[in-house]
């Protein structure tokens, strides 16, 4: 597997998802993450929730432009 093919199955965490792990408060409970080790919930930085909301949108960005430029390699008629 290439490392873009790798790239494209990470998850990119929730912006409000736990400040360690990355998981939503609902589904959360405790967790093991090293190197916090068991864990409750915690709300994530603002630096982390601006992070993890500029990577989503870099995501859907490159998906968009792969689309477009599908797109205009057609012709018009």
């Amino acid at each position: 597997m290439t490392d873009e093919q790798n790239a494209s199955d990470q998850r990119i965490p929730a912006p409000g998802g736990c400040r360690w792990c990355g998981i939503e408060a609902r589904e959360h409970a405790q967790r093991w993450k090293p190197p916090v080790g068991w864990h409750k919930w915690e709300p994530p930085t603002l630096e982390q929730r601006k992070e993890r909301m500029l990577a989503r949108r870099k995501r859907k960005t490159g998906e968009a432009r792969v689309v477009l430029r599908a797109f205009s390699l057609r012709p018009a008629f």
